[in-house]
């Protein structure tokens, strides 16, 4: 875990679903479940407690939507659970006290490059878990993976799948556990929800629109990630050469993130890169550039990114 780059989880009340949000979070292991909220169920179809704690006690199956977890309409029975039998952390909503639930979906998800492959388990990960408007979850991904070639808006790629975001899981760096991660859970402010995030912050409801809006300049969401810097000459001679630095650090701080090594990619629109994917090694890494077959007044491009994320940090240098 970095110590540069702490992990800070978060609840948000900003969620319109009609429905309580459930997540518990292991080391590796994920579980995320939505409930259908009851103020007055028939005492005679309620799950006793202890048989319903013991239902939910293993977590869901990785990359899978199961509709109907605790098998109530297999069965036959339409049952409800004590909101307590959830176990966890309950933030109480307006409307959630001495009530019963019933469980509408749940998924799973785990750390597992074999699953997810091991493009998608990325550094500078954002994993959003969705529901569509009748509760039912779906199967988690990595925004950056679908929007690497389109830099696809957020609520438009939501949009496009007809899904609201429950949950986003910020990862920073892919060879760490969720211990390293940050959470993101979000919950109706009438209905609370159920969780197990050690000392989460509370982020005040808004209106999001669409805008020039982006959930860093609301919340300083992106510095949940780590962040690139790229220093060096504005000008490079014709034909000549020049170091440039990359630097990895902490936004909040702006301190160098010395132990964590990710290799980062990089791109230039001109002239001649020796390498195009470096290392990081205690909080920098070194890059040549070229101003190979160019002439004096035209520009290079040089940026520096992520797998999926390319372009975090860019510098124009002039051929002189």
């Amino acid at each position: 875990m970095s110590a540069s780059l702490p992990r800070r989880n978060f609840l948000w009340s900003g969620l319109d679903l009609p429905f309580i949000v459930e997540a518990r979070i292991d080391d590796a292991r994920i579980t995320l479940r939505t409930w259908r909220l009851s103020a007055d169920a028939p005492l005679a179809n309620v799950m006793p407690e202890d048989e319903a704690a013991e239902k939910l006690a293993p977590h869901a199956a990785p990359f899978e939507v199961e509709p109907d977890p605790l098998g109530t309409t297999r069965s036959g029975r339409d049952l409800w659970v004590p909101l307590q039998a959830l176990g966890g952390l309950i933030r109480p909503g307006s409307r959630s006290s001495n009530l019963f639930v019933k469980p509408v979906s749940q998924t799973g998800f785990v750390i597992d490059p074999a699953i997810t492959g091991s493009g998608a388990w990325s550094d500078y990960g954002f994993w959003l878990f969705n529901a569509r408007r009748d509760g039912s979850l779906q199967v988690p991904f990595n925004r950056y993976v679908e929007t690497t070639d389109s830099k696809a808006h957020r609520q438009l790629l939501l949009t496009a799948r007809q899904e609201t975001n429950l949950m986003i899981l910020c990862v920073p760096f892919a060879g760490e556990s969720f211990e390293s991660c940050s959470i993101i859970l979000k919950y109706n402010g009438a209905l609370g929800c159920v969780h197990n995030l050690a000392s989460p912050y509370d982020m005040p409801p808004v209106s999001i629109g669409w805008g020039s809006y982006d959930m860093e300049a609301v919340f300083g969401v992106k510095a949940l990630l780590p962040s690139l810097r790229l220093l060096g000459p504005d000008t490079i001679a014709v034909g000549q050469s020049a170091a440039f630095t990359v630097e990895l650090f902490e936004r909040n701080t702006g301190a160098l993130i010395t132990d964590s090594s990710p290799r980062i990619y990089l791109e230039a629109s001109a002239g001649y890169l020796a390498q195009r994917q470096v290392y990081i090694a205690d909080g920098s890494a070194m890059v040549g550039l070229t101003a190979l077959g160019l002439e004096a007044g035209e520009t290079i491009k040089l940026k520096v990114g992520w797998r999926h994320f390319s372009g975090a940090a860019e510098k124009i240098v002039t051929v002189v």
